[in-house]
């Protein structure tokens, strides 16, 4: 008698398959219709998702079975290179997204230094929680100033002879603010200078002139630094690039491979992704990107407008395409919309309401949201 199992014994046709397929998809969240507020990720351009389907056997953890793809990659390095002042001699990998690269910096950082302190203002994201209990590093939290960003008196006073690595945000998960880099490269020294850039990285660049902060290389003391093509680089899921000043020697042999050494924290790693975002950068341009920029910061003006007419305040004046509002019982608003079929999140620090402006939240949508946001306050 065969043993039970949950394990389909008999294949189904393709027929029954795709119906069960396309009914899981409509239960799922999708960005049509501009109702999700609550998502740093949005829907990736018609072409990123053609050509994403064309690559799905590529696995750059195996590079020499894939040359073309490589060359795609490093077109790729480049011209995010010149976006983020690399300078001469830098090194970029290819990760699954910014936590992968955030744990990536720690790793070398203690490597490198033979320490385990790492100081972090208390905005930073929770990757860096899982990055120093994988790596046994000590998180050193920084308090907040008035303004949301990090103190920087207090900074200076827990950087010493223990700490390997200071990270700074650009694009802060909760209120999209960019932190002071390069007063925070002044303080850090010779200490390695981390910038998590996930969602800044392909949002200030492409800001009007004149008023898109500084946070990249451009800052002599910037050690390394990651952002997400999957975010509003417009590209599949996942993609995120990791840039260093210089090449560093971690790495770990993969002798029965075509590459000799890996360099990633994943074997088989993001591949289809890399010549869909080749394909997002060709297709649109600095322009293209440009234009989708200022189009979600007049939609971001739009919502902080219309929200703070409802009576909402204002936690911070908005940089990036992120909005939000002091609210004593976030999570009830959120459910409360959620119910009515509309996706916003909530900031913890201070306690409020999230809104992140996206390529597919439009000017309709907001009209339409602000109502029904009015209604669930």
């Amino acid at each position: 008698m065969k043993s039970k199992h949950t394990f389909p014994q008999k294949g189904l046709p393709e027929g029954a398959i795709m119906t069960r397929i396309l009914k899981v998809r409509k239960e799922d969240t999708n960005f049509t219709g501009g109702t999700v507020f609550g998502s740093m990720c949005t829907s990736p351009l018609d072409i990123a998702k053609k050509v994403h389907g064309m690559f799905l056997e590529s696995n750059l953890g195996n590079p020499g079975l894939y040359p073309g793809t490589i060359n795609l990659e490093k077109e790729v390095h480049k011209a995010v290179a010149s976006l983020v002042h690399a300078p001469e001699g830098y090194e970029a990998l290819s990760v699954g997204g910014a936590t992968e690269g955030n744990i990536l910096a720690l790793w070398r950082a203690r490597n490198e230094s033979g320490k385990k302190k790492v100081v972090l203002p208390e905005s930073a994201h929770f990757s860096f929680k899982k990055a120093c209990d994988l790596l046994g590093m000590e998180p050193v939290n920084i308090p907040l100033d008035q303004s949301y960003q990090p103190d920087l008196s207090v900074m200076e006073e827990k950087i010493n002879d223990e700490t390997a690595v200071v990270v700074g945000i650009a694009g802060t998960t909760e209120l999209g603010l960019v932190e002071p880099i390069g007063a925070l490269a002044e303080i850090t020294g010779d200490i390695h200078l981390h910038v998590d850039a996930a969602f800044g990285g392909f949002t200030i660049p492409f800001l009007k002139e004149g008023s898109a902060p500084e946070f990249d290389f451009k800052i002599p003391g910037v050690d390394s630094l990651v952002l997400d093509p999957h975010k509003m680089g417009l590209s599949t899921i996942p993609l995120g690039l990791y840039y260093s000043r210089d090449e560093h020697p971690i790495s770990v042999e993969s002798p029965y491979l075509t590459g000799d050494h890996q360099k990633t924290l994943t074997g088989t790693r993001t591949s289809a992704s890399i010549p869909a975002f080749w394909s997002v950068i060709k297709h649109l341009g600095f322009d293209g990107y440009e234009s989708i920029m200022e189009s979600c910061m007049e939609n971001t003006r739009l919502l902080f407008k219309l929200g703070t007419s409802i009576g909402l305040k204002p936690i911070v004046d908005p940089v990036l395409n992120i909005v939000s509002f002091h609210h004593e019982h976030p999570g009830e608003v959120v459910k409360e919309m959620r119910e009515r079929g509309w996706n916003i999140s909530r900031t913890v620090n201070p306690p409020g309401l999230r809104f992140v402006v996206m390529p597919h939240v439009t000017e309709e949508s907001i009209r339409r949201m602000i109502p029904v946001l009015e209604e669930s306050i």
